[in-house]
């Protein structure tokens, strides 16, 4: 029963902070909602007792990813979204028309068609035999993506500052 209104509180607050990021004008409000939304997914990923995955989802969610988007965000010159556009588009009712028939006609039926009877085997993983799955394969993708990532962050640090330079003298007379 506890679990159950654990499971409950943690999805209210995923669905909240879900909502909350995509529908805040202002970028860094939406970013710790969107951070607030990531905890919530790790609490549910403790509750399903994968701990791992928990600990991968704060670390790299909310650490990385999280703090990588505020770093870009204090890279842009508007933050707060006070333009005069409506937050509505004339379009919202083809999209949740788009999405209605999305979920009548694709999902429905794969839920109803599942087999939910069948019980899971019992596995015992280890967190040594799944890093090595995981980056064994994909050692030298993953360096070459972090200098890539590193690049494009001295990038667009460089590209914030401008092309504005200072002319100093070089007259010595």
């Amino acid at each position: 029963m506890t679990q159950e209104i654990t499971f409950w509180v943690l999805a209210v607050i995923a669905v909240l902070g879900a909502l909350v990021a995509v529908r805040r004008r202002n970028l860094i409000h939406g970013v710790f909602a969107l951070m607030i939304f990531f905890a919530a997914l790790a609490g549910l990923f403790l509750l399903l007792m994968a701990e791992f995955i928990a600990a991968v989802q704060i670390l790299v969610y909310i650490g990385a990813v999280g703090i990588l988007l505020l770093f870009a965000i204090m890279l842009t010159e508007r933050v707060t979204g006070d333009d005069a556009r409506d937050i509505t588009s004339r379009g919202s009712f083809w999209g949740w028309a788009a999405a209605l028939a999305v979920l009548v006609f694709l999902l429905l039926p794969a839920i109803q068609g599942a087999d939910l009877s069948q019980t899971a085997q019992p596995i015992n993983p280890s967190v040594k035999a799944l890093g090595h799955q995981m980056m064994d394969p994909y050692v030298v993708t993953l360096e070459v993506l972090a200098l890539l990532l590193t690049a494009a962050l001295i990038g667009a640090v460089a590209a914030s500052q401008g092309g504005e330079k200072k002319k100093e003298d070089t007259d010595d007379a």
